[in-house]
């Protein structure tokens, strides 16, 4: 009975606390006729986007505005893609499968604005 009661109180305790939110992932979608797109604004306390992408081809993030990016992470279908640095501000990212594929970036400053090219 006793652990039958300290079960009820820890579910109810659980149901009174708030939900934590976790933003949506927000997608990159290209404007037609270009194969790059970018997104301005606080990375501080990272981000995610969701673009889509076919097999075989290249996904370039590049830094371009004053934040220093620190941490990217891709994900995608097939799992996470290890990136390729380029220059100091791109990574390549080699695409192997069509779908979805999640970007998590988080920046040493808190605005910064980051290009996305998919050739």
């Amino acid at each position: 009975m006793k652990n039958t009661t300290l079960l009820a109180i820890a579910l109810t305790t659980f149901a009174i606390l708030p939900a934590t939110e976790t933003p949506a992932a927000t997608r990159i979608q290209f404007a037609r006729g270009s194969y790059c797109g970018s997104y301005s604004g606080n990375f501080s306390r990272g981000r995610e986007f969701v673009l889509r992408l076919r097999g075989g081809q290249i996904l370039s993030t590049r830094n371009i505005g004053r934040g220093t990016q620190y941490n990217i992470y891709v994900n995608g279908p097939t799992g996470t893609i290890d990136g390729r640095p380029v220059s100091p501000n791109q990574i390549d990212y080699p695409i192997p499968r069509s779908g979805d594929y999640y970007i998590y970036i988080e920046s040493s400053t808190p605005y910064s604005n980051i290009e996305f090219c998919a050739r």
